[in-house]
């Protein structure tokens, strides 16, 4: 169906940068697969910086990425942006600061104002930090039309065990399809693997002294850890795997950008993160048919109340992980992996996190 140009809403995201980061690559997906809807997007990066996903996002929203960095002239920037092209939706996705955005918004006349909350954070707060966050969850509650939030573990974190009294409040996971996997039995050789960036919340410094713990046990397994690189985790992480890197056991590489393939390629993901908003790559791994060991954070509770093939580990006990983790190989390898693909995506297709079902929730908060 055709639409002209007064029939289109006028969306604004706003991003710090649009780097393969869960929250943009879902939003990408997610414009991607809406692209017949008649809604143009623009962009705001506040960092001002470039981002790797800019040309994957140009193709598709219809509008302009806008770099403005988030500096003194970055209000008056804003508002005289919303003043000029009479938005339909601001949708922000910069955690708690989301409500001074959709403040301006409400002033500058915007009807649908969105926060949209991705991470459960880390509890470790200082005083002062604690008081400001009071003060932007009050400024959201009273100047957001809806606050989506990826799980109903994030809402309970960020608001609290009432949440639902709020009604601006509403859960709505991310929106994955199914991943092609056309695999054929397990051989002796099992794979595991990881993807997340080198960032504290994915706590590779014990996934690294499982990778160990595991490859000493069994000659049969090799391990990879995909990711954006940092400065600081990467380095230590290499440097304490480097053996197992040396021959080849442990391959450790950059951000990759075909994570189907990469998922296809592995027997079993595993993830250690330490806090989470929604796992994305658990989800991801499971429409790919991959079964998944992962920590026993809450979010990745919730995916494992929802869905079937997560195995939850409680604490950091390395043996506990190690004896499970071994249990699940053995089972692998006695198994027929074209069937456990085939159970584990009719289970993904049957739950809340198939896109479909996803979409059409956020669609209606756009009012299309």
């Amino acid at each position: 169906m055709e639409y002209s140009e007064n029939d289109k809403k006028r969306v604004l995201h706003i991003f710090g940068i649009l780097n393969r980061g869960g929250a943009e690559t879902r939003t990408l997906e997610f414009i991607r697969r809406n692209k017949d809807k008649p809604i143009q997007y623009d962009f705001i990066a506040l960092t001002g910086a470039k981002g790797v996903l800019d040309e994957d996002f140009r193709q598709v929203i219809g509008g302009e990425i806008l770099y403005m960095r988030l500096d003194r002239k970055f209000f008056f920037k804003y508002w005289r942006l919303l003043r000029t092209n009479r938005y339909d939706v601001v949708h922000s996705h910069v955690l708690l600061v989301s409500a001074l955005f959709l403040m301006i918004a409400r002033f500058a006349g915007v009807q649908v104002r969105i926060a949209h909350l991705r991470s459960t954070g880390n509890a470790d707060k200082s005083a002062l930090r604690s008081v400001r966050d009071t003060f932007l969850r009050w400024l959201m509650l009273r100047f957001a039309t809806n606050i989506v939030t990826v799980s109903e573990s994030v809402a309970r974190a960020i608001f609290g065990e009432n949440w639902s009294r709020h009604k601006k409040i509403t859960p709505i996971y991310n929106g994955f399809a199914v991943i092609e996997n056309p695999s054929t039995k397990t051989n002796q050789k099992v794979k595991i693997g990881h993807i997340g960036r080198f960032d504290p919340s994915k706590n590779h410094a014990f996934l690294s002294e499982i990778y160990k713990i595991i490859c000493d046990a069994d000659p049969n397994v090799t391990c990879s850890m995909t990711g954006r690189l940092d400065n600081n985790i990467y380095p230590s992480v290499v440097n304490s795997l480097k053996p197992l890197c040396d021959s080849g056991k442990v391959i450790i590489q950059s951000e990759n950008n075909n994570i189907p393939a990469e998922l296809r390629s592995y027997d079993l993901l595993i993830t250690t993160s330490l806090w989470e908003g929604l796992p994305g790559v658990i989800i991801e791994a499971l429409s790919a048919g991959v079964p998944v060991v992962a920590s026993g954070i809450e979010p990745n509770k919730e995916v494992a109340s929802k869905i079937n093939g997560i195995t939850i580990i409680e604490g950091w006990d390395k043996n506990e992980w190690k004896k499970r983790v071994l249990t699940i190989i053995d089972e692998l390898r006695h198994s027929d992996k074209a069937e456990t693909v085939k159970q584990l995506q009719a289970s993904f297709l049957a739950s809340p996190f198939y896109y479909q079902t996803t979409d059409n929730e956020m669609l209606k908060i756009y009012r299309v």
